[in-house]
């Protein structure tokens, strides 16, 4: 079981692709109106906690959102291509309800099994995650972590910490805590 040190991890504000329910993956998409509301919301939520240290992915909608959050607390960026969103390759920028209509899939059943061999499949971004995850807190086991990434990431962070995928929301802070072995996530107050 990890022996990571609790952590904070934030999704990005909402954009357009989000609201229009596309696949965005490694597609540089910016933040909307909404989204930037969203950021400075969740910067005033983690205000009132402790953060060492942000890291955020490369991708302009994490980067602009942990920008948000750093010029709030007054912590500066790390920068980590590991937190990039999954890519989903050529359904990038494609609506996800006409990408299963087209497929035969209902609405309600993930896409994971169904990804082109173009895309990032599950098994790497499990990986991944927990590789990048697993450096940052590893190698500064002291400091109160805030990522900053995407939804993929969050999936996977609560697959293997929690035992099952959870969504999370729009730039919504999420915290990460352990209790002996068991690992917990919840929404800051």
């Amino acid at each position: 079981m990890h022996t990571w040190t609790d952590f904070l991890f934030l999704r990005h504000g909402q954009t357009d692709w989000n609201l229009e329910g596309r696949f965005q993956g490694l597609a540089d998409t910016p933040l909307n109106a909404t989204g930037l509301a969203q950021a400075a919301n969740a910067a005033e939520i983690l205000a009132n906690h402790p953060v060492d240290r942000i890291v955020s992915s490369p991708l302009i909608r994490a980067l602009k959102t942990a920008a948000v959050v750093s010029e709030r607390i007054g912590v500066p960026i790390d920068i980590d291509t590991g937190l990039s969103e999954r890519g989903f390759g050529s359904l990038e920028g494609q609506v996800v309800r006409d990408v299963k209509r087209e497929i035969g899939i209902s609405p309600n059943v993930p896409m994971a099994a169904h990804l082109p061999p173009d895309a990032e499949q599950w098994p790497d971004t499990v990986a991944r995650t927990e590789a990048a995850i697993g450096a940052w807190l590893t190698s500064r086991p002291t400091e109160r972590i805030l990522f900053v990434a995407h939804h993929g990431l969050f999936a996977a962070l609560t697959e293997i910490l929690v035992g099952g995928r959870r969504e999370g929301e729009n730039g919504k802070p999420y915290a990460f805590n352990r209790d002996g072995t068991a690992w917990s996530v919840a929404e800051p107050d």
